[in-house]
């Protein structure tokens, strides 16, 4: 076995997007560092301490649109390749990129969290991190950004559809949605009636698809076309090629697509030897006005999408079985599915069996103790409702 050189991997932990994160991960990149930007509330079991590639690179867990959560390692050079494309496809809308302002409303353990500081880097101009606290606080959030709109001339913004949902819902919200000049919507398919009242109130919401491994998004609608009524993800961006499989499921052929981190000392490329990486994804590509767009049309697998993150039940399914023997829970079976939410989109439930002849003591104890359990899981996973199944009763317990 010839010895490679093992490089540290920097662990950042994030709970949104604090100035102070935002610092550390320009330092570390600067310094040609690999760094691991992680959710301060994931429980990572395998957290790598080191691995054989070189930096600058950054390591994120994918949502998974390929089955499973994964780890993801991208070299700046993607990152930076992801800022340039989404760059040229604004100025060929007629933004100037060194007048933009890009509003980071996101997470910096997600792509579309962290690629705002690529992409302010990369067109050289200023990015603004707003806080979830000041999200909810419409009024708040609408006088702040007005300041900023009469010195710039492009404000930009990346939302995912649970937050358009919050927003959308008070007048403080609409008119902040307004003050933009695009709004790029990812993570999941936006509903026909949010669709509609942004077309009504004439947001410019811009449609996009990707993922962790493509660097974030591999196709864009423009707002114009949105306000046209397009229903779709927009065009393909010129530095990638999609194809439909004949499953049906979308595949994508770029040179930013990352490498999966099995293991400290292995790693392999999600792509195949042809350079074509296949999602978990449906879609379909309509050519319109000599241009090809895509059509999302949803998953492949029993995952399904919750406010933008991607909810797979199996995980969920194993991580409670582990919890029900290690705490020795009287339950016969559960089940989990999903419930549609106006908010989320989804959320789960999950019904449960408890053994014959629980007791009404012994079941309460239990549903305490589960929820306790499932307090510490991320919010998108936390079951909206527990519902007992048993012979005689059906009871319904909400969160």
């Amino acid at each position: 076995m010839g010895s490679t050189m093992k490089n540290k991997i920097h662990t950042i932990e994030v709970e949104n997007n604090e100035t102070q994160s935002v610092e550390k991960i320009i330092k570390k990149i600067r310094e040609n560092k690999i760094i691991y930007v992680k959710n301060k509330f994931y429980k990572d079991v395998n957290i790598l301490d080191s691995i054989n590639k070189n930096g600058p690179a950054i390591v994120l867990n994918s949502s998974g649109s390929s089955g499973k959560p994964r780890q993801c390692l991208h070299h700046l050079d993607n990152l930076k390749l992801s800022a340039a494309t989404s760059g040229k496809w604004l100025i060929e809308q007629g933004f100037e990129l060194q007048n933009c302002l890009i509003f980071n409303t996101l997470p910096l353990n997600h792509i579309s969290g962290l690629m705002p500081i690529f992409r302010s880097q990369t067109w050289g101009c200023d990015c603004i991190n707003i806080s979830p606290n000041l999200i909810k606080k419409t009024r708040e959030l609408l006088l702040f950004t007005i300041k900023y709109k009469k010195r710039k001339k492009h404000l930009i913004t990346s939302l995912v559809p649970t937050q358009l949902e919050r927003l959308l819902a008070q007048k403080d919200g609409i008119s902040w949605l307004k003050t933009f000049d695009l709004i790029w919507v990812g993570g999941a398919s936006i509903s026909a009636e949010t669709a509609e009242q942004c077309i009504q109130e004439k947001i410019k919401l811009a449609p996009c698809y990707g993922a962790t491994e493509t660097a974030a998004m591999v196709t864009s609608l423009k707002p114009k076309e949105f306000l046209m009524g397009f229903g779709n993800v927009g065009e393909i961006l010129p530095d990638t090629k999609i194809r439909i499989n004949p499953q049906g499921l979308i595949e994508i052929k770029s040179a930013r697509i990352g490498i999966e981190i099995i293991d400290s000392s292995k790693t392999e490329n999600f792509k195949n030897k042809n350079g074509w990486w296949q999602t978990g994804d449906l879609g379909k590509i309509n050519q319109i006005n000599n241009s090809l767009y895509l059509e999302f049309l949803g998953r492949n697998d029993n995952a399904f999408n919750s406010g933008g993150e991607i909810i797979f039940p199996d995980i969920i399914e194993s991580r409670l079985n582990n919890f029900i023997m290690k705490e020795n829970i009287p339950i016969n079976k559960f089940n989990i599915s999903k419930v549609s939410d106006k908010l989320w989109g989804n959320k789960i439930q999950i019904i449960i069996e408890f053994r014959e002849l629980t007791n009404h003591i012994d079941i309460e104890n239990s549903l305490d103790l589960l929820k306790e359990f499932s307090q510490s899981w991320p919010k998108h996973e936390k079951p909206e409702k527990w519902i007992i199944k048993n012979i005689n009763t059906i009871t319904e317990k909400i969160n």
